[in-house]
């Protein structure tokens, strides 16, 4: 009995263990390669890639679902967004406020011309007398000699 015992408790051991092995075997791989591609992504954000760093963080999430590296994966994915949201936002703002100087410029050009055109023509201004004219030079003719043919 004592055997049997032994027997139970050597089996209950080795398979916590088995289990606790199998479970290692399967994830630090995992774990591995997605700190790698962590770091990959971290890098691509620090140079300024972010199309690169959201396309390496995304393969984290997807490939590497369970691991320490997708839920960091995850909450830098979200930054970024929030970055870009922001970017935009500033974006929209700086091209409103041009807009709306634009239509100020505008309103005072289109002011100009209404006034420009509601006002009477300028009165021509009086033409510069003609210059005195000359005189015909009188001509004079002296004999003319006939010619002979």
């Amino acid at each position: 009995m004592r055997a049997r015992g032994l027997l139970i408790a050597t089996a209950l051991v080795s398979s916590i263990l088995g289990a606790v092995v199998a479970y290692l075997v399967l994830t630090v791989p995992n774990d591995l390669e997605s700190a790698a591609l962590m770091k990959q992504a971290k890098r691509a954000i620090d140079a300024g890639q972010n199309e690169r760093a959201r396309d390496a963080l995304s393969k984290i999430v997807q490939q590497y679902p369970r691991t320490d590296a997708a839920a960091a994966a995850t909450v830098a994915l979200v930054r970024l967004a929030d970055a870009d949201r922001a970017r935009l936002a500033r974006d929209v703002a700086a091209l409103r406020s041009e807009v709306e100087s634009q239509k100020a410029q505008l309103g005072t050009v289109s002011h100009t011309v209404g006034e420009i055109k509601s006002a009477p023509p300028p009165q021509p201004a009086a033409a510069p007398a003609p210059p005195p004219a000359r005189k015909k030079k009188t001509v004079h003719h002296t004999k003319h000699r006939k010619r002979r043919r």
